[in-house]
C-alpha cells in the first residue's frame, strides 16, 4: 500500500518482504539523519505502539506496522546483504552514530524498549531544542510547545501546506482520539486506512526541516544542553513507572531558567499538548 503526503510518497511495510526492501534502501543510502515518531493507544509500556515512521529520504516516508509485524519489526532480516551496516530496525535505531530526530521521544522510547527491547541512541528532540532557542533569546521558558505549534513555526510551510497540514491533522484527531469525537479503534483496524497511514507519516513530514532551523540557531551551549537533556527524556524508560499529564509540559530549568511553575500556570499550557 502506497499513497502520497504533499510531494513524498509513503510507504507501508507490513511483510518481512517489504522491511528487507526498506533495509536494503537504507544500507544503501546509509543516511546521517533519519526521522522518527510512533503512532498507538496510550503510547508507552502501558499501552500499544501500532506504527513506526521513518523519513530519511527527501520524497519518500516508510511506516512499518508494528501491529501487524510484531516483534518481527525490529529482528534481524537474514538475508541482508554481508557488507549491510544494519540487518534491522533495532540496530537502526540503537546505533550511537545516527542521530534520530524525534518531536518528544519519551512515550515513543519507553514503548519501544518495554514492548521490543530497543533503546534508543543519539536522539535529538526539537521540542526542547526550540525551548533552548526561546532561552538563548532571554525569555523565560517555563514550559515547552506543542509539536503542532513548532512544526507551523518552524516547519517553513507554505500557505498551501499549512491549510493541508492543519485540515489532516483535524480530520484524524476527529477520528481517532476519544477526547475529540474518535475512537482509538480506527487506528488499530486493519486494513490499514489512508487516513491512517498519512496521519503517521505527518509526525515526521516537517522534522527534519524543523531540526535544521532550531539546530541552526543554537549556540554551542545550548546544542550540547538540547543533546543532553533529549538523553535524559530516553531515558525516563528506567524510572519504575511513567506517569502522563500536563506537568509533562514543564520544560527541563537546568540551562537559563530555573523558574520552577505555579500551580495556576498549568492553565497557560497549550490545549493540544496532551503528552
Amino acid at each position: 500500500m502506497a499513497t502520497r503526503l504533499g510531494n513524498k510518497e509513503i510507504k507501508l511495510v507490513s511483510t518481512n518482504a517489504e522491511l528487507g526492501e526498506m533495509l536494503a534502501e537504507l544500507n544503501n543510502i546509509r543516511p546521517s539523519v533519519i526521522s522518527v515518531d510512533t503512532e498507538g493507544w496510550n503510547i508507552c509500556r502501558d499501552g500499544t505502539l501500532s506504527l513506526l515512521a521513518l523519513c530519511w529520504n527527501e520524497g519518500l516516508i516508510y511506516v512499518i506496522d508494528v501491529q501487524e509485524l510484531g516483534s518481527h519489526s525490529f529482528t534481524r532480516i537474514e538475508n541482508t546483504a554481508v557488507n549491510s551496516r544494519w540487518s534491522s530496525v533495532k540496530e537502526i535505531l540503537e546505533d550511537p552514530t545516527t542521530l534520530k530526530l524525534f518531536c518528544d521521544p519519551r512515550s515513543d522510547s519507553d514503548a519501544l524498549y518495554h514492548h521490543y527491547g530497543v533503546h534508543l541512541k543519539n536522539t535529538f528532540c526539537v521540542q526542547l531544542a526550540e525551548v533552548g532557542v526561546r532561552r538563548q533569546n532571554g525569555h523565560t521558558t517555563r514550559y515547552v510547545k506543542g509539536g503542532k505549534k513548532i512544526t507551523l513555526e518552524y516547519g517553513g510551510l507554505s500557505g498551501a501546506e499549512m491549510v493541508e497540514w492543519e485540515r489532516l491533522d483535524r480530520e484524524a484527531s476527529k477520528k481517532f482520539f476519544p477526547d475529540k469525537g474518535g475512537s482509538y479503534e480506527n487506528l488499530t483496524n486493519r486494513p490499514l486506512s489512508s487516513l491512517a497511514l498519512k496521519y503517521s507519516a505527518l509526525g515526521v513530514l516537517h522534522l527534519k526541516k524543523i531540526y535544521e532551523k532550531l539546530e541552526g540557531r543554537l549556540g554551542r551551549r545550548g546544542k550540547e544542553w538540547v543533546k543532553e537533556e533529549s538523553r535524559k527524556r530516553v531515558e525516563e524508560f528506567r524510572l519504575p513507572s511513567i506517569k502522563k499529564g500536563k506537568h509533562r509540559a514543564i520544560a527541563p530549568a537546568h540551562w537559563g531558567n530555573t523558574t520552577r511553575p505555579r500551580r495556576h500556570d498549568f492553565f497557560e499550557i497549550d490545549d493540544e499538548y496532551y503528552y
